[in-house]
């Protein structure tokens, strides 16, 4: 391995190494969203995920730079290969699974949420066009009001 495909290496566990430790928050960002929703918080949801979407902005920048040493990495042969770097990899899939996991989880939980409100929603406004219908039927004369007893 020549000095260059060296500090490639290293380059790459770091840019690997970064990635993960990005991932790692996304993860635990996700995992505050699921509570968030179970709180109904949704104010503090939106700020998680504008948090979230900012690692993975990092992410994007990391990637551009990791991928062509991934590429050459993933190039060379077996008796080449640095076991940091996969196991990093195989981390990096792992927190992606979970985190897929628990989005699907929070998505779940919300169009759940969101059936319920629409429901309520539409009950309020059967009651309102219920008392709008009896607020009729009553005389709006200022005499009644105005009378003392």
């Amino acid at each position: 391995m020549s000095k260059l495909a060296s500090a490639d290496m290293e380059r790459l566990t770091k840019l690997l190494s970064d990635e993960l430790g990005f991932y790692e928050s996304i993860r635990n960002l996700t995992e505050e969203q699921t509570k968030l929703l179970a709180k109904d918080d949704i104010e503090e949801f939106n700020i998680s995920l504008d948090k979230r979407e900012g690692l993975i902005e990092k992410i994007k920048g990391l990637h551009q730079e990791s991928e062509p040493l991934m590429q050459s990495y993933v190039s060379l042969s077996e008796n080449n290969k640095n076991n940091e770097i996969d196991e990093i990899k195989k981390k990096i899939t792992k927190t992606l699974e979970i985190c897929a996991e628990l989005n699907e989880q929070n998505i779940t939980t919300m169009r759940n949420k969101t059936e319920e409100h629409t429901k309520k929603i539409d009950e309020q406004s059967a009651k309102r066009k219920g008392i709008g219908g009896y607020a009729q039927s009553v005389p709006n004369v200022p005499e009644i009001f105005d009378k003392k007893s």
